[in-house]
């Protein structure tokens, strides 16, 4: 018995440290008056979710599970593109780095000044809203919630009004979006910007919404695929967010149709891919891109067919990005283009296309996070 319990307390010990083990530490030693420091880079998505813990007036720390030594990275001073690092003559560094017992940054190309602190925000929505959520640059755009769910407060005959309290690290630039419901298939329609904090507003107003969300009209939604012959295996994604890692699939019917299910949910928007890779999409009549299909619950079951694939393949790869990524004042910048660059929005519609080689620069976007593809390889992008 004591064997079995040393054994037992072994393997746990053991289980813990190869956890552990996964997250990489970085250390970064900054500019006297840095207030604050992100790092960005592979191991993030190239997005500012990970702020840096203080350690004092010139050290800052994280740990980021799953990194690895070989993931390129860079430091930022705020939450946007133009506060990246800078060599001592303040001109922006030529490559990313790797990981370093020690990092040093020698100066910033733009100094950030905390303007932190807690933003009431108040929303007059359409008088059949019944729940109401919110998304934008404090969160870094991530797809509403249950913990970006507003408060109602207030029925007029306007319409009903909720509110929430947000935390922000720099009040002077904080812009959001609302949402009817817990997903992008919920957002406003119009306005169909994005809104800035105003500390004289009293309240902010959308007008519609893609869709009114209805917790009594929420259940599995189930899409029935016939899919071209001698197709092995189907994904939908988009159901759970515009993410691959989120795909769902599909259970093979007797009669060679794929079923896939999305729990509680309500309205859908997705596309088919035969592998979990952004290039191997649904196809149109013309044999392009197929536009993000919807589904819902009310309509069950979904019944589709998928005209085609735009790659036949077997086998799941994961595709790397080695493009250099950045924005600035709504302009997303693409370094190192070969053939083509496509700009989508969250929800897989396609905003811009151009094939160029050399650097790309797109027409003028609203902040928000975006999905690219460069050269047939696909990642998000934060646009700032």
């Amino acid at each position: 018995m004591k064997k079995s319990i040393t054994l037992l307390i072994l393997f746990a010990t053991t289980f813990l440290f190869s956890q552990q083990a996964l997250a990489l530490t970085y250390n970064v030693t900054v500019p006297a008056g840095t207030e604050a420091c992100w790092i960005v880079g592979d191991m993030t998505g190239w997005s500012f979710k990970n702020r840096m813990t203080k350690v004092d007036a010139t050290h800052f720390t994280i740990d980021i599970p799953n990194a690895k030594e070989t993931d390129g990275y860079k430091y930022w001073a705020g939450p946007d593109w133009k506060y990246e690092e800078a060599d001592a003559n303040g001109v922006k560094l030529p490559q990313n780095r790797t990981w370093a017992q020690n990092d040093v940054v020698a100066s910033w190309l733009v100094p950030f000044v905390l303007h932190e602190g807690d933003l009431k925000i108040s929303v007059l929505t359409p008088p059949s809203t019944i729940e109401c959520y919110i998304t934008g640059s404090y969160n870094y755009w991530a797809e509403p919630s249950a913990a970006s769910k507003m408060t109602k407060v207030q029925t007029i005959p306007e319409g009903v009004v909720f509110e929430i309290t947000i935390h922000t690290v720099d009040s002077t630039a904080e812009e959001f979006q609302f949402a009817s419901g817990p997903g992008w298939s919920y957002k406003q329609k119009t306005p169909a910007g994005n809104f800035k904090f105003s500390a004289d507003e009293p309240f902010y107003a959308v007008e519609e919404f893609e869709v009114l969300y209805d917790p009594a009209k929420i259940g599995t939604v189930q899409i029935i695929a016939t899919v071209p012959t001698g197709t092995e295996r189907v994904w939908i994604v988009g159901a759970l967010g515009w993410d691959m890692e989120k795909g769902i699939e599909g259970v093979k019917n007797s009669d060679g149709t794929f079923t896939m299910s999305v729990p509680n949910s309500m309205v859908v928007n997705y596309r088919c891919y035969n592998q979990l890779d952004w290039g191997n999409y649904e196809t149109d009549e013309a044999g392009g891109e197929r536009t993000a299909r919807v589904a819902s619950f009310e309509t069950n079951p979904n019944r589709i067919e998928v005209l085609g694939w735009k790659k036949v393949v077997s086998g799941i790869n994961n595709l790397q990005m080695d493009n250099k990524v950045y924005s600035s004042n709504g302009i997303l910048t693409v370094e190192g283009v070969n053939i083509q660059v496509e700009v989508f929005d969250i929800s897989g519609r396609l905003l811009q296309q151009a094939k160029t080689t050399g650097t790309f620069n797109s027409e003028k976007l609203n902040r928000g996070l975006y999905i690219l593809r460069v050269d047939g390889k696909t990642a998000k992008t934060m646009v700032q």
